[in-house]
């Protein structure tokens, strides 16, 4: 076991030393507690001439491979990292696009968020609720992602509006570019008359783009759902379907983020059937880990129930806090 120094050690391009803990590197941003101060320091990443943490580190390179070890710089803009599968040494601090401490605690190796927006208008006494939370997990093989949106609507001279969807993903990085998925969904549209929808997928994938401030990805496999539908004429159905998903991730350091990600169903056991899901989030980091969001969810479904629409869409704001 390689045992560095008594503290992780950050040294700038103008030269200047912070000494404490560094607590990850993500979307182009250190972020180091010390001694100095009861507030986290956040430092742009390519403000960094040298870096030293003596904890072991869950660290992902650009261009995808993950590798954890202890990392050193002994010369400006290189670093060397210390593993059990063998050392890297001299690489270039570019190479890097995150880094998250390997925490003992399984808890601390959860992240969490969640927003809410609501709105109020006078005329027909319209009023919308939405709300939308998450929790990810991250180590050195396992990634997990769980996201809960929800929307109620409700006006004096229309039937209420409600819609619903959990998803829950899994996914076991392979190698450097591969990985295996699978996930679990439910999904709740009373405008195409869906009053759930179950899922559960299994396929394969493969990530395109990692950096500091991008991900991108795709994926592909089989769907089953099980239907129920409020519309009588329209049985509970269950159905097989191909998956194509296409991702992307994208991070700035002044605090922006957004996240897309289009899924393509087209059914394998019901004629001509094509269904398509789109969701879009986007971002802007406040102080306190507080974020403002703006949310875009697409529906298409080409054989909807008689009276049902064929497509659904939210658009939505609201104000968000993330934790852990």
């Amino acid at each position: 076991m390689f045992i560095l120094s008594q503290n992780d050690t950050i040294v700038a391009q103008n030269g200047d030393m912070l000494v404490g803990k560094v607590k990850g590197i993500a979307s182009g941003i250190v972020t180091m507690k010390t001694m100095y101060s009861n507030k986290d320091f956040l430092i742009d990443y390519e403000d960094v001439k040298r870096l030293s943490l003596e904890y072991e580190c869950l660290v992902l390179l650009d261009g995808g491979r993950r590798i954890s070890g202890y990392l050193r710089s002994e010369n400006d803009d290189r670093v060397t990292i210390f593993s059990e599968e063998g050392t890297i040494p001299d690489l270039n601090l570019e190479k890097i696009s995150y880094v998250d401490i390997i925490r003992e605690s399984i808890w601390n190796r959860f992240r969490a968020y969640i927003d809410i927006g609501f709105n109020l208008t006078r005329a027909n006494n319209n009023r919308q609720l939405n709300v939308n939370g998450g929790v990810a997990y991250t180590d050195y093989k396992w990634l997990m992602n769980t996201t809960i949106s929800s929307l109620i609507s409700a006006r004096n001279d229309v039937e209420p509006t409600e819609r619903t969807s959990v998803d829950a993903d899994l996914q076991r990085v392979l190698s450097t570019k591969w990985f295996l998925t699978g996930s679990l969904a439910f999904l709740s549209i009373s405008e195409q008359a869906l009053r759930g929808r179950y899922s559960a997928r299994l396929g394969a994938g493969r990530f395109l783009a990692s950096t500091n401030h991008l991900y991108l990805g795709i994926s592909t496999g089989l769907n089953f759902n099980i239907e129920n539908y409020d519309d009588e004429q329209k049985p509970d159905q269950e159905s097989t379907e191909l998956f194509v998903s296409a991702w992307m991730r994208i991070f700035e350091s002044k605090g922006f983020n957004l996240n897309t990600t289009l899924n393509f169903f087209p059914s394998l056991t019901r004629k001509d059937r094509i269904r398509v899901d789109y969701l879009l989030d986007i971002k802007y980091d406040l102080p306190l880990d507080f974020y403002v969001k703006l949310g875009f969810q697409f529906n298409y479904d080409n054989q909807p129930p008689q009276f049902a629409n064929e497509f659904d869409y939210i658009l939505n704001t609201g104000v968000g806090w993330k934790f852990n």
